[in-house]
C-alpha cells in the first residue's frame, strides 16, 4: 500500500474489525502545466500586425482569462480615424475614471493606464456622419476646438502613454500642452509627432519648450510650423529681419532624441533657438527645412552645429501655394561626415566636397540636366554610393508602350540607370524600386 490508499473501519470498537480499502471510480485526474499568462502575452502579440487587431477580437470571446490578457493589449495601442470614435473612447476613460476603486491598490484606472500609444494623425477633417454647420470653414474650426479640449482633457487620464502622434493640420494649443506636460508620466514620453507649433515671440515661456524640458527619455519629435509669405513684409522682417540671434535660452536635455523633424518657418523660433544651444549626443536623422538664403539661417547653423552624428539627412520643404523654396547649404557634406543618406531639395545646392565621403544613398527631386552635372561631380569622392534616389517620380508601370518609356522624366531615369549601371550604382523611384516593372 502506498501513501494515498484510504482504509475504512467500518467497526473501531470490535477486537477484530478488519479493514477496506476505498476504491476510486474515476481515474485520477492528470494535472496539465497551465501556460503563464506571460506568455500567452507574448503569443498574442506576436500575431500578424495587419490582422492583429481583428485576431484579438476573436481571441477575446474566447474566455475570461484571455480577455484579462488581451483588454492591455487592445488598448495599448489605439489609432483613430473619426472624431467620432475618438469621442467615445474618451467617454469610455472617463466613466472607468469615476468607477475607479483607489482601495484596490492599482495604480491609476483601467483602460486609462493600458494607453501607450495614441495615434490621431489621420484624423479628418469633417463629421461624415453629421453637419454641424452649413459653412464648412465653420465646422472645421468647430471640430479642432472639440478635438483640442477633447485631448486636453483626456491626457491626464493616460498615465503611460509613451507615444502621441498629432494630425498636423490641427493647431495644438498652449492648453493643450499644459495638460500633456502637468499629467503624471509626462517623462515616459519618447515619441511626440505631428505637432504644429506657432511661435510666440515676445512670451517670456513657450509650451512646447517647457513640455521638452520634462521629456529625458524622448527619441522621437516632429515639429511643423507654419507657412511664411514672402510677400507680407512684416512678417518677413519679424522673422529674418534680426542679423544676430536672440540671447539663448537654456538648454534642453535630451539625450535620448535619435530623429528629429523641423519643417517649415522656425527661424529664430524660441524652440529652434533651445535645440540650437542642447546636445544631441544620440541624433542620428533630421528633416529639416532648408532656409540658406535669409538672413541669420538657423536651418544652417543647426545642421552645422549637430551634423558629426547625422546618418540622414532629408531637406524638405512643405507643398504650399505658391510654392516657396529656399536653398541649402553648399557644405553639407562636410558638417556631416558620417552621413549615409542625403535627400536634396529644390533648388539644388552646389554641394563642395575635396575629400571621399562614405554616402551611400543620395535623394534628388528628379532628374535633370542640372543634377546630372552635380552628380558627375561628386561621383569621383563617393566610393561607397550605392543608389540615386528620385524623391518624387515614379517608375511607369508594366505594359506601357516602349515611347512612353523613353519619354520625359521617364527617359531621364532610363538613361541615368543605364550610365550608371557601369559604376554599380542603382536608380531608384519614390517608392525605393529599381525596375519599371509593377
Amino acid at each position: 500500500m502506498n501513501s494515498q490508499t484510504v482504509l475504512l473501519h467500518p467497526r473501531p470498537y470490535a477486537h477484530h474489525s478488519g479493514s477496506l480499502i476505498l476504491l476510486p471510480l474515476l481515474q485520477p485526474p492528470q494535472l496539465k502545466a497551465a501556460l503563464p499568462t506571460e506568455l500567452w502575452t507574448q503569443i498574442f502579440e506576436a500575431l500578424d500586425p495587419e490582422q492583429k487587431i481583428t485576431h484579438l477580437l476573436s481571441v477575446l470571446l474566447v474566455c475570461k482569462k484571455f480577455k484579462h490578457i488581451v483588454d492591455p493589449l487592445l488598448y495599448s495601442r489605439v489609432s483613430f480615424v473619426h472624431y467620432h470614435a475618438l469621442h467615445n473612447f474618451s467617454k469610455r476613460i472617463h466613466d472607468a475614471e469615476h468607477k475607479w476603486d483607489s482601495l484596490r491598490r492599482i495604480s491609476y484606472s483601467a483602460p486609462g493606464r493600458w494607453v501607450q500609444s495614441l495615434d490621431v494623425s489621420q484624423l479628418e477633417r469633417h463629421m461624415s456622419r453629421h453637419t454641424l454647420v452649413e459653412d464648412p470653414l465653420d465646422n472645421m474650426e468647430l471640430i479642432a476646438l472639440r478635438l483640442d479640449s477633447l485631448l486636453s482633457n483626456l491626457f491626464p487620464l493616460l498615465p503611460f502613454l509613451s507615444e502621441f502622434l498629432m494630425n498636423p493640420t490641427f493647431i495644438f494649443s498652449r492648453r493643450a500642452f499644459v495638460s500633456l506636460n502637468e499629467r503624471n508620466g509626462v517623462n515616459k514620453l519618447r515619441s511626440l509627432r505631428g505637432v504644429f507649433y506657432i511661435p510666440s515671440h515676445g512670451l517670456p515661456r513657450e509650451a512646447l519648450v517647457d513640455l521638452l524640458r520634462n521629456c529625458p527619455n524622448l527619441e522621437e519629435l516632429e515639429v511643423i510650423g507654419p507657412d511664411i509669405d514672402p510677400s507680407e513684409h512684416d512678417v518677413m522682417s519679424l522673422w529674418y529681419g534680426q542679423a544676430t540671434f536672440p540671447p539663448s535660452f537654456e538648454p534642453l536635455y535630451l539625450p535620448k532624441l535619435r530623429e528629429l523633424t523641423l519643417l517649415s518657418s522656425l527661424q529664430l523660433s524660441p524652440l529652434m533657438i533651445c535645440l540650437l544651444s542642447t546636445p544631441l549626443p544620440s541624433l542620428t536623422k533630421l528633416t529639416i527645412t532648408p532656409y540658406d538664403d535669409i538672413p541669420s539661417p538657423a536651418s544652417s547653423l543647426f545642421i552645422s552645429s549637430h551634423g558629426e552624428t547625422l546618418q540622414s539627412l532629408l531637406l524638405l520643404t512643405r507643398k504650399s501655394w505658391p510654392t516657396r523654396l529656399h536653398s541649402s547649404p553648399s557644405n553639407l557634406l562636410q558638417t556631416s561626415p558620417s552621413l549615409r543618406h542625403l535627400s536634396l531639395e529644390l533648388p539644388l545646392p552646389a554641394l563642395e566636397l575635396t575629400k571621399d565621403h562614405q554616402l551611400e544613398i543620395l535623394s534628388i527631386p528628379k532628374p535633370g540636366y542640372d543634377s546630372w552635372i552635380l552628380l558627375s561631380r561628386l561621383l569621383p569622392h563617393l566610393p561607397a554610393l550605392k543608389a540615386i534616389r528620385m524623391r518624387d517620380v515614379k517608375w511607369l508601370r508594366k505594359g506601357m508602350g516602349p515611347r512612353a518609356m523613353e519619354a520625359g522624366v521617364q527617359g531621364e531615369m532610363r538613361e541615368w540607370r543605364r550610365r550608371l549601371a557601369r559604376r554599380g550604382i542603382r536608380v531608384l523611384d519614390g517608392e525605393w524600386k529599381d525596375t519599371d516593372s509593377a
